[in-house]
């Protein structure tokens, strides 16, 4: 390409995206602020699922950036060799600029060479939607060089900025607010365009990431047996899966494929898989897993009548917050599910020598509090050594107590706008 193409490809993109941002009800992403403490010359990796917003998120950055689209059709003929002549571009358009987003980069073959330049001088967004393939490249040739970040889509609290509804909950009919809100959250999701274009988006973004994300980039030859375990997977979200299980179920020819699968969908942020937790790391890795979608709108736009189903819509969103505490705020943290002969425990979440315990249970009132799923916290509790438990619920508040253990039962709306953010005592703002 030469530097007029790239000009006018540039200039295009940019007017694009700022009439985007003129247009649209535009908030604060809440992984803003943990970028902005290291943004100095150097390569930050920002991935995500595609739509969720990295985009416009690299731009509110900083003052003035140089932005470029790699899956712009106009960038087709860019080539790694064509770095030079995108900053003179750079320059010609804008004179000068605090820093350069790569938007999409893995479309440009060998593309971590032109960041390993560009980062000396300028702090370099990139931006991508698999994980895996962009990580191969982190590890092989920008080594120690780079800081990387998750963004997935909208918190419950971002949710309600989006919405202009203010969280700061005094009386009944604020809280009725909150949870009406609630209810829209996790009937709609997080993708900040899904809120304004409704289940059609989510059910064409389904299939774009399936096709653009996993089946052309990983070249998947058999399409309908991907197609099937991806749909098996978010059909049974919130529940337990092998690859033994999913093989027979679905008549595919070997366990090696079905994990492939598996890897290629997780790492497009369609699906999560939660290890069970053993204190042998072994056990880790060769236990059955739980599987989580990436936002509870696409479930419910995929999978018919999943509505229905409120208390696995609720684990599904209590997993995703933890996910982003994990990835917003705590990159150490751990996160497990806990089952033996006798019982399960949601989650399992661990710091260093902490461990947090929660479940989820669609009540209202502490008599619909199933008995199996509290017997089961209480037991964990003993097996951990944990005092105080998290009984996450859809409207109960209170407190359960055996002997010397205590649960606190928190109403999903209250835990998500602020207990999730205190776990180990985080020093968030949010």
């Amino acid at each position: 390409m030469n530097v007029e193409e790239i000009q006018r490809a540039l200039a295009d993109q940019r007017e694009t995206l700022n009439e985007k941002l003129l247009r649209e009800n535009l908030i604060e992403r809440e992984l803003k602020d943990r970028i902005l403490r290291n943004f100095a010359p150097t390569a930050h990796i920002i991935t995500g699922p595609r739509r969720s917003g990295k985009s416009v998120l690299a731009f509110k950055l900083g003052e003035k950036a140089l932005y470029v689209n790699f899956e712009d059709p106009a960038m087709a003929g860019f080539s790694v060799g064509d770095y030079k002549k995108l900053l003179q571009a750079g320059y010609e358009l804008l004179g000068e600029f605090d820093y350069v987003i790569l938007d999409e980069v893995q479309e440009v073959e060998g593309w971590e060479r032109m960041v390993s330049v560009l980062r000396e001088n300028y702090p370099t967004v990139v931006t991508g939607s698999n994980a895996r393939l962009l990580s191969r490249e982190f590890s092989t040739y920008l080594t120690g060089r780079y800081l990387s970040y998750t963004l997935l889509p909208f918190s419950f609290r971002e949710f309600l900025a989006y919405r202009g509804i203010v969280p700061d909950v005094k009386t009944t009919r604020e809280e009725a607010m909150v949870k009406r809100a609630l209810e829209e959250y996790l009937k709609r999701g997080g993708f900040p365009e899904a809120l304004q274009f409704g289940r059609e988006y989510l059910v064409n973004l389904y299939n774009d990431i399936i096709t653009r994300d996993v089946i052309v980039r990983y070249g998947v030859r058999n399409v309908r047996e991907l197609k099937e375990v991806a749909f098996y997977l978010f059909s049974n979200f919130a529940g337990r899966f092998t690859y033994s299980k999913t093989k027979n179920v679905l008549g595919i020819g070997n366990v090696e494929t079905v994990k492939n699968y598996v890897e290629y969908l997780e790492s497009a942020y369609l699906v999560f898989e939660l290890p069970k937790f053993s204190f042998k790391p072994k056990e880790v890795l060769r236990g059955d897993k739980k599987v989580y979608a990436v936002d509870t709108g696409m479930i419910n736009a995929v999978v018919p009548r999943v509505s229905e189903n409120i208390g696995r819509l609720m684990e599904n969103a209590v997993f995703l917050e933890l996910l982003r505490v994990k990835h917003y705020l705590k990159p150490e943290l751990e996160l497990y599910h806990h089952r033996d002969t006798r019982g399960e425990v949601d989650f399992v979440v661990r710091e260093g020598g902490k461990t947090e315990l929660i479940q989820v249970t669609y009540a209202s009132d502490g008599d619909e509090i199933a008995r199996r799923e509290l017997k089961s916290l209480f037991r964990a509790m003993e097996l951990f050594g944990v005092k105080e438990g998290t009984l996450v619920t859809w409207a109960y508040s209170g407190e359960l107590t055996r002997g010397s253990l205590r649960v606190r039962a928190v109403p999903l709306w209250r835990w998500l706008l602020k207990e999730s953010v205190k776990l180990f005592n985080s020093n968030s703002d949010f």
